[in-house]
Parts: structure tokens; C-alpha cells; sequence
């Protein structure tokens, strides 16, 4: 009878230890595909990421060889009075059809052409920002003309070679950006989003 019992109760244990050891060896599967949905997570975030920062430095790096290639520039800087003998039989009134200031230049028409057109703003080096509002004579080139009301500050400036930068270039459309970055395709958003699911709602069966 002793034996019986013996034998039922060994019985009894290897079936809880195998059972255990079966929910064991579920669970262990289940981490380890947890693991491997969280490394696929991480494998697509991390190249999103990296395709994002190329396309954004790509766009950057654009953005900035344009901006140098036009927007600084060694120039020829004069100043000029609101004299007819200086500019023309409307000496107080620009270019643009504003009146003259202090604050306004002229540009030389080869740097009107290029970019350096009415309104927008440039610094002069050593002399600060200034508005464009006027043209030069035709004859002139690569040269910039600051107003100064009084004649004789104006006779007194001279010419000087000094850098200066549009400070309003022509922005680059944004079309250019978004074609640099295309989205995942939809499929690689559902698996994405599946693997999310999966990771943060795990499921578990126990073993009947």
C-alpha cells in the first residue's frame, strides 16, 4: 500500500516538475521573442533616425553653400549725398520710391541682378545692417553705396573694400526638403506599430 502511495505521489511530483519545467521554457521563448521584437524596434527607429539626420545635414549643407556662394561678398563700399550731381534730378527719392535715409544703400546693378534686390537687408562690415533701396549708375560693379545726408561726410568716406552679407537670401523652396526625406513605406509603419503592440501587451498561456 506504502508502494502505491509512493508511486502516486512520484507521479504526482514529476508531472508538477514537468509542467513547471514546460511554463519555464514558455516563458524563456516568450522573453526571448520579446527581445527579438525590441531589437527589430530599435533596428527601424535607428535607421528612421539616420535617414532623418542625412536628409536634415543634407538640406543643411545646401542651404549653407548657397547662402555662401551668394551671400557674402568683398565689395566696394562708397557713400553718397542727396545731390542731383551725386544721383539724379530726384536726389531724395530712391529707387525703390522711398525717401532717402540714413540706414539705405545703393547696390551696383551686376549685385541687383544676382540676388541684391529692394528690401532686403545687408551687413557691412565695421559699418553695420543696412536696407537695399537704390540702384547704382550702370557703369559701376561689385560695389554698394551708403547714403549720408551731409555732402561732406559723404566726400570724406572714400572707397573701401569690405565684406558684406545678404542677410535675406532667397530661401530655398520647401519642396526641396521633403524631397530629400521619404517616409517608411506603410508596411514597415504596421510592422512597427505590431511589434509595439506585442512588446508593451505581451501574451502568455498557461499550460492547462
Amino acid at each position: 500500500m506504502k508502494n502505491c502511495a509512493y508511486l502516486i505521489l512520484s507521479l504526482a511530483a514529476m508531472t508538477f516538475i514537468m509542467q513547471h519545467q514546460h511554463e519555464i521554457r514558455q516563458l524563456r521563448q516568450l522573453i526571448e521573442a520579446q527581445n527579438q521584437s525590441i531589437h527589430a524596434m530599435q533596428v527601424v527607429l535607428r535607421n528612421n533616425s539616420i535617414q532623418a539626420e542625412l536628409a536634415l545635414e543634407l538640406g543643411r549643407s545646401t542651404r549653407q553653400s548657397l547662402h555662401d556662394s551668394r551671400a557674402k561678398r568683398i565689395v566696394k563700399v562708397t557713400a553718397y549725398s542727396p545731390r542731383s550731381a551725386e544721383t539724379d534730378s530726384t536726389p531724395f527719392i530712391t529707387a525703390y520710391n522711398t525717401k532717402v535715409r540714413p540706414g539705405i544703400i545703393a547696390v551696383s546693378r551686376d549685385l541687383f541682378a544676382k540676388g541684391w534686390t529692394f528690401g532686403k537687408k545687408v551687413y557691412i562690415k565695421s559699418l553695420g545692417i543696412f536696407t537695399i533701396e537704390d540702384l547704382m549708375a550702370k557703369r559701376k560693379k561689385n560695389q554698394l553705396d551708403v547714403f549720408i545726408p551731409e555732402t561732406t561726410k559723404a566726400l570724406t568716406f572714400g572707397r573701401r573694400n569690405l565684406e558684406a552679407y545678404l542677410l535675406a537670401p532667397t530661401p530655398i523652396p520647401e519642396e526641396t526638403y521633403t524631397q530629400l526625406y521619404h517616409p517608411p513605406h506603410k508596411s514597415v509603419l504596421l510592422a512597427t506599430e505590431d511589434i509595439c503592440r506585442r512588446t508593451i501587451h505581451p501574451t502568455f498561456t498557461r499550460p492547462n
